[in-house]
């Protein structure tokens, strides 16, 4: 990305929080101004009211000094404060566009990258950033104020004195620029590596069943130790930047001091200065060492929060690769009819890529309940994928009542489109919010129809909490079979006119079945239905069904047709698939 670009867009989560950006810029402005007045106050008590034994201005320059410093203590707490609540706002600013973001982008964003990386950017990375939303701009800012302000006193008082002063400045501005951009390659590939890290875990800890049921525990802790060993050098390699940064910069900065009183002496030797002006210069060069840290501190964050800024910027810049069109013709009503006209899809962008499906054609009748049978990797599951406009096709078409669904919005097909899958997704929430995702707006009554219809409800009332149990991370507290049930009361809840059964139950026991078809009965009963599935007793009284094999159509019919075929699908038949 552009850094023009990165700047503007950085700028623009500044706009909503002007007050507290006042406030936050306005104190550091006190903070910088306050600090180059109190040394000047000490040069006139040194250089005016001592020499001239005035008691009285010597009493009003230190009470002076002393409310400057109270001043100083009061604006650098608002400071502090508000320029973290600043930082924290705009954090959250942040967060939420790319939370909002990731929720318009295509399923293939999803699928090329990791969860943990991706968590990574919306956690560690808008943390760093809002520190250096803060503290970079007000450091800066305080810093260029106390030393311009600081050296243009100290040429007042002694053009020589000062002139020698500025000396270090360069030498501690290259010594930065050595320093930055290595810090800036480490801080990328810290950021990294904590995806890394991310990623690592959350696969561990999602797949704890899997990992000790094969006892592969030490095998786990190896390829963490693995990841966190690269983890560990990456940071090593960037503490050695900001050791070499740091500690030239703190030979520079106590050594500047030194140099005060040693060019002080000389020059006060040679009657180019006066006792008052090296001790107030010597008071001024405390006052100036906070700004240059402040300096130093700004490279860094500055550095860390580019780099975070970076891979934030990334996923902004991402587009969805499905996209409402400009001019949508939604229905006012969905029916339900669906027709699949020469579709042909792959999910590599690559021309010389596998094709996954190959000219399908489908042609359901509203309210019609037909069924996708065939093996595994068949593509029976992409099919569905692509009604919803999850996926969108190379060639050919797929309308719903006659219009096109690239004519259409996203939202409103979905809207229209209730979907069970084979691992029914369930948030670690309660069962009424689970069920109620299906319409957020529901009634209780609405609620409790839902899950009686599912065949679930006599279940939920055998709870102590009742609808309001949680269900644990993906619904670990339940069954498969409680889960998708579940699943399908949000379907009702939902009310859709077109249903898509993914293997819905294909790894579920007899009795879970049993229940879950006599629930998808009911939910079917005058909607268009397809089914994808292995078993028989699914697919048989279906009003249709479609054989694919390797991407392609390859039979249809109706069961008793295609057993009379003796051919592909009865041979599936034959081995029990179905």
């Amino acid at each position: 990305m552009k850094k023009t670009k990165l700047f503007k867009r950085f700028l623009k989560y500044y706009r909503p929080h002007k007050k507290l950006m006042f406030i936050d810029f306005s104190s550091a402005f006190m903070v910088a101004t306050l600090s180059t007045l109190m040394p000047y106050g000490i040069k006139m008590i040194l250089d005016n009211y001592l020499p001239n034994r005035d008691l009285k201005m010597i009493g009003i320059a230190i009470g002076a000094i002393f409310i400057m410093c109270i001043l100083y203590g009061l604006f650098m707490y608002v400071n502090t404060r508000w320029g973290h609540v600043l930082g924290v706002r705009m954090e959250a600013d942040m967060r939420a566009d790319m939370f909002a973001h990731l929720q318009k982008l295509s399923f293939k964003y999803f699928d090329r990258n990791k969860t943990g990386h991706i968590m990574s950017r919306i956690s560690n990375d808008l943390t760093s950033i809002a520190e250096a939303a803060h503290h970079a701009p007000e450091d800066l800012l305080m810093s260029v104020l106390t030393l311009s302000g600081a050296f243009t006193f100290m040429f007042i008082m002694n053009p020589l004195f000062a002139t020698i002063c500025l000396v270090p400045m360069p030498l501690i501005v290259i010594w930065g620029m050595i320093f930055q951009g290595r810090m800036i390659r480490g801080f990328r590939q810290v950021r990294k590596k904590v995806a890394d890290i991310n990623s690592r875990v959350e696969n561990s800890i999602q797949g704890i069943r899997e990992v000790k049921s094969f006892t592969n525990e030490k095998h786990e802790i190896r390829i963490f130790g693995e990841v966190n060993r690269r983890f560990v050098q990456a940071r090593e390699d960037v503490y050695a930047a900001m050791a070499g940064f740091h500690s030239g910069i703190h030979v520079l900065i106590y050594g500047y001091s030194l140099m005060i009183i040693g060019v002080g002496a000389l020059l006060i030797y040679y009657d180019r200065a006066v006792m008052a002006e090296v001790i107030t210069f010597y008071v001024y060069s405390h006052f100036i060492t906070r700004p240059i840290f402040q300096l130093c501190g700004f490279i860094e964050q500055f550095q860390q929060g580019v780099s975070a800024f970076e891979r934030f910027g990334e996923i902004m810049e991402e587009q969805p690769e499905i996209k409402d069109p400009p001019k949508p013709q939604n229905p006012p009503v969905i029916k339900g009819a669906i027709k699949i006209s020469n579709l042909w899809f792959r999910y590599s962008d690559d021309e010389q890529g596998e094709w996954i499906l190959r000219d399908i054609n489908l042609d359901i009748r509203a309210g019609q309940k037909i069924a996708l049978v065939g093996e595994s990797g068949a593509g029976k599951s992409t099919l569905a994928a692509m009604i919803p406009r999850f996926y969108e096709a190379v060639r050919g078409s797929i309308c719903i009542d006659g219009i096109n669904i690239m004519a259409m919005t996203q939202r409103f097909i979905r809207t229209n489109i209730g979907i069970v899958q084979q691992q029914p997704f369930l948030f670690d929430s309660t069962i009424r919010d689970n069920i109620s995702f299906g319409k957020p707006d529901a009634t209780e009554d609405e609620i409790i129809r839902a899950a009686i219809d599912a065949n679930i409800y006599d279940f939920i009332k055998t709870l102590p909490d009742g609808m309001d149990s949680e269900v644990g991370e993906r619904g670990v507290k339940l069954s498969g079979g409680q889960k998708q049930r579940i699943s399908i009361a949000r379907v009702f809840l939902k009310n859709p006119p077109i249903l898509v059964f993914d293997e819905a139950t294909s790894s579920l026991d007899n009795e879970s079945e049993e229940l879950i078809r006599d629930a998808m009965e009911r939910l079917c009963s005058g909607r268009t239905t397809i089914i994808i599935a292995h078993r028989l007793s699914t697919v048989r009284d279906t009003d249709y069904t479609y054989v694919m094999r390797g991407g392609e159509i390859v039979e249809q019919g109706v069961h008793q047709e295609l057993l009379a075929l003796k051919g592909y699908y009865s041979h599936l038949y034959s081995l029990n698939t179905l």
